[in-house]
């Protein structure tokens, strides 16, 4: 019985929290529409979300970066993989190339943007369907037919 309490009292808590949280301020708007409006940005990533299994909590330095015409990133991955390429002794999603069928609207709320892109790597070819929202928090999904699904979430730096 006292575990239940304890329990209650930790969700209450990080609701309370999570309302306080939730208001932005117009100068961080701005620089969120500058950035994503221009091009030019990097997520970092706190937390991977595989199709099979629970969310992970990322220890290292990962991101995903946008840089005029160009896509960069450094990501893990947990999942399946179809379709393994020959001799290529890293996991991951990590590429470095050009950004192809880019499009970026405000999302249907008006607190954010949407932003899709696709890559041809060697190896794979991804899609990538990335939610930016005004508070500076992000998420996104890879999806590709060669592996299962995955998804990120971090902030916008």
């Amino acid at each position: 019985m006292k575990t239940l309490f304890i329990h209650f009292g930790l969700a209450a808590l990080l609701f309370l929290v999570s309302c306080s949280s939730s208001k932005t301020l117009p100068a961080t708007v701005d620089k969120v529409t500058q950035k994503v409006q221009s091009k030019d940005f990097v997520i970092t990533v706190n937390y991977a979300n595989p199709l099979r299994g629970q969310q992970i909590y990322l220890t290292s330095d990962y991101d995903l970066r946008i840089k005029n015409d160009s896509a960069f990133a450094y990501l893990p991955y947990y999942g399946v993989a179809y379709v393994a390429p020959y001799g290529i002794s890293e996991g991951g999603i990590k590429f470095s190339e050009p950004v192809n069928d880019y499009s970026m609207v405000p999302n249907k709320k008006n607190n954010g943007w949407d932003i899709r892109f696709k890559i041809n790597t060697k190896e794979y070819q991804y899609q990538f369907f990335v939610n930016i929202f005004n508070n500076g928090r992000s998420s996104f999904t890879v999806s590709s037919s060669q592996r299962d699904v995955i998804s990120f979430s971090g902030e916008l730096k």
